[in-house]
Order: C-alpha cells, then sequence, then structure tokens
C-alpha cells in the first residue's frame, strides 16, 4: 500500500517566520542585557568611524534577522552627531537589505507560495495580479515595507522570491523602508538615554498607519482582479 508523502514545506514556511520574528526579539534582549555597560565604548569613536561601523555591523545584523530594522537607525540617531544619523542610517538600509533579501532566496520554500497555495483562489488571483497589473507587486512591495508594524526579516521571506528582477525587489522594498528608518533616525536623536531607546512605545499614529496600508494591500489586488475579470468577460 503506497503511502502519500508528507509536505514538509508548510512547517518550513512556519519554522522561518518564527525565526524571523524571534531572531530581532532575542537580539533586542542581549542589547538590553549588555548594552549600558558597554555603550560608553564607542564615545571617543570619531563619527564617520563610528558610521563605517555601524552601517556594516549594524546593517548586518538587521539583514541576519538579530535586530529590528527600526533599531538601526534609533542607534544611529542615538550615537552619531548633527547629519551623521542619516548618512549612516540609509547605507546601512540598504546593506541589511540586500542580506535579507538574498538570505529569503537562499531557503528552497517559497514563504508566499506556501501561504497562498493553502487556498486555490487565493493562488489564482495572485497569479492573476501578476499577469496584468504589472506595477501592483512592486507598489505593494512599498506599501508593505512601509508598515512601521511589519517586522523587516519576515516582510523578506515575503518579498524575496517575489517573480520581478532581485534589482527591482530590492529597490521598492528600500523606497518603502527608507522614509520610517530615517524617521527611527530621528527619534534616536532625540533621546536622552539608552534605557529610553529600549523602551520607547510606538505611538498610537503607527498603528493607524499600519491599518490603513493594510486596507490598501487587500482591497488594490480585489478592484484589480475584479477589472481583469470584467474585461474577461
Amino acid at each position: 500500500m503506497r503511502t502519500t508523502p508528507v509536505n514538509y514545506r508548510p512547517y518550513v514556511a512556519v519554522g522561518m517566520a518564527l525565526i524571523a520574528m524571534g531572531g530581532p526579539l532575542l537580539g533586542m534582549g542581549l542589547v538590553g542585557l549588555t548594552g549600558p555597560t558597554y555603550v560608553h565604548l564607542l564615545e571617543g569613536i570619531t563619527p564617520p568611524l563610528l558610521a563605517f561601523g555601524l552601517i556594516i555591523v549594524g546593517g548586518a545584523a538587521v539583514g541576519l534577522a538579530l535586530l529590528p530594522s527600526f533599531f538601526l537607525g534609533a542607534v544611529c540617531g542615538y550615537l552619531l552627531p548633527g547629519a551623521w544619523p542619516y548618512i549612516a542610517a540609509a547605507p546601512g538600509l540598504g546593506w541589511a537589505t540586500v542580506l535579507g533579501l538574498g538570505l529569503g532566496r537562499l531557503f528552497t520554500a517559497n514563504f508566499l507560495e506556501v501561504l497562498l497555495k493553502r487556498k486555490a483562489a487565493w493562488w489564482a488571483t495572485y497569479h492573476r495580479l501578476v499577469h496584468t497589473a504589472g506595477a501592483f507587486l512592486p507598489t505593494a512591495i512599498a506599501l508593505l515595507r512601509l508598515s512601521p508594524h511589519m517586522p523587516f526579516a519576515l516582510s523578506n521571506l515575503v518579498c524575496a522570491r517575489l517573480p520581478l528582477a532581485p534589482t527591482r525587489i530590492w529597490l521598492y522594498s528600500y523606497v518603502g523602508l527608507l522614509p520610517r528608518t530615517l524617521l527611527a533616525a530621528y527619534i534616536g536623536s532625540q533621546l536622552q538615554n539608552w534605557r529610553d531607546l529600549l523602551d520607547r512605545e510606538r505611538p498610537p499614529w503607527e498603528l493607524l498607519l499600519s491599518f490603513a496600508l493594510l486596507v490598501l494591500l487587500v482591497s488594490s489586488p480585489r478592484r484589480v482582479a475584479r477589472q481583469f475579470g470584467s474585461e474577461r468577460h
């Protein structure tokens, strides 16, 4: 009697998502324990050298899902003077996005594919959108990345294997992430001590923005799909 092979892809996808969300939380916990003790060691480093270190090391930590992307901008703002936070945060984000998307493409399990294939209607709608609405996917990437409550590492898994050129995925990911990263750099520059940086609570407007972006992401595909269906008939 032949047995049906077990499909492990959904479990792999769920495991990847848990790691993507859990890694930054563990990283923040470690930074919270060690940061107050060692942060004074960075005070004597010149801004250009410190900015370079934050770009390379901080960007790598974010790209490898060890720290949240918002924290990179906030740390740049807290540690660097003048315009240096923005000079460091922008390329640091670009480096983190390259690493994060590259890591997402290494996995054989396509997170978005596994999610959408749970229902045939979702998968069919996705394919219709991909093949008929050329601007939909880039716009969706930017909106997804712009949401303050969308974890950076999880959005990497969603976007990494979309049917677009890797450079376009990176570009629209970067465009979507850049405003909230620069905002984080500004907020970090206004904080007085390390504990304020770790304990900062997100303001209510961020939740409202995330909800509005979610509505756009849900309503836009449905509108395009209805238009596509009416054109076919």
